[in-house]
């Protein structure tokens, strides 16, 4: 929030709050280290990492104590499934006179010739507005939708972003299982589960790095058991999400390979880490062997694909402490007209992306 304040004012409070913001200047493993010695006690408090896509020794302190106190009371999840979040707000932006464009990428943001946003470019057609909000990120939109030819305005943030501590470390691999359960017997649970090797997170991070057979954490979830609507809309169906980290430096050589048509190579990997997956989840959850009908898996450039994501970085900007303390990470960009929103102007998820699309609006 502090943020949208005028830079000096920006740099005065962090000078007056001083001490009592230290804490946010910590990653977590140095909070925990200075509270305990018990490793295993440290892995029940970090076990979510994955939430934020960020190990102990690299995540932020703040996000780490944020995502424990939202689950403290357990979650939610919509029912009728995550497409009613969509349905709704839709609703509200044609109630308002606005549309909403689907298979519509935009291309290009239009800079004029005193070098403020004024449209953007949409399969070749040509939308003008007073003012453009972009929410897929700050790496994408300045360097992938802010033409060459104006990418000077913002030339300081391009070389920021390239900084390890504030660009994303990890990506996400994703595997989506359809399960037979006509009998209704399986009693699949709603909870959510976090499989790791061992408590020592940052060391099944290093060990994940040198032989990405190793992963350092899967999520397992049945959004089907968390819906009271899905039986009634499928009947005698369950569903499974599976998801684990990736390296997109791994994958980037298919990257201009054309969709569902790329290399036996690239094939092969995803079919040794679809097994990996698939044997976690039986050996979690043995009563679902022999019921699986369907099963898609999904890497980094999925991501980018269908998510229009950065490198794979489904979470955005890393969440460091780093991240944290930096001013141009606002709402407001340096091209007049042109806003951010989302992730990366607060943190990752569904409730960073929403305040992030209030300070956006309170920005302009």
């Amino acid at each position: 929030a502090l943020r949208m304040l005028p830079e000096f004012l920006f740099h005065f409070f962090l000078w007056i709050l001083g001490s009592k913001i230290a804490i946010l200047k910590k990653t977590t493993k140095e909070v925990l280290e200075s509270i305990t010695t018990n490793k295993k006690l440290r892995g029940v408090l970090t076990y979510h990492y994955g939430d934020y896509g960020e190990p102990p020794e690299r995540g932020a302190f703040v996000m780490n104590a944020l995502i424990a106190a939202h689950y403290r009371s357990g979650a939610f999840y919509p029912v009728g499934g995550p497409i009613v979040i969509a349905e709704s707000i839709i609703k509200v932006i044609e109630r308002w006179g606005g549309k909403v464009l689907v298979r519509a990428p935009v291309s290009s943001i239009l800079i004029d010739e005193k070098n403020r946003a004024c449209g953007v470019i949409v399969k070749g057609e040509t939308i003008r507005a007073k003012k453009i909000i972009s929410s897929v990120g700050i790496p994408k939109t300045f360097t992938g939708l802010v033409p060459k030819t104006h990418q000077h305005l913002v030339r300081n943030i391009i070389d920021m972003i390239k900084d390890p501590n504030i660009a994303s470390n990890i990506s996400l691999m994703s595997m989506f299982v359809g399960i037979n359960d006509i009998d209704r017997s399986l009693k699949l649970p709603k909870s959510n589960y976090w499989i790791h090797p061992s408590w020592d997170f940052d060391h099944n991070m290093a060990d994940f790095k040198t032989d990405q057979n190793k992963l350092p954490a899967l999520f397992i979830s049945f959004s089907s058991a968390k819906d009271p609507t899905y039986e009634s809309r499928h009947p005698g169906k369950q569903v499974a999400l599976v998801i684990g980290p990736a390296m997109y430096d791994t994958v980037e050589k298919f990257k201009d390979d054309r969709v569902k048509h790329r290399s036996r190579e690239y094939n092969e990997m995803k079919d040794q880490w679809k097994k990996i997956f698939l044997d976690c989840l039986l050996d979690q959850f043995p009563q679902i062997k022999g019921k699986v009908d369907f099963v898609d898996f999904g890497t980094a450039l999925t991501n980018d694909y269908y998510l229009g994501t950065n490198r794979g970085a489904v979470y955005g900007l890393a969440h460091t402490p780093q991240r944290f303390h930096q001013y141009w990470l606002r709402c407001k960009s340096p091209i007049k007209n042109l806003y951010l929103t989302g992730q990366d102007v607060c943190s990752c998820g569904i409730f960073g992306a929403l305040i992030g699309g209030y300070f956006c609006a309170y920005s302009i």
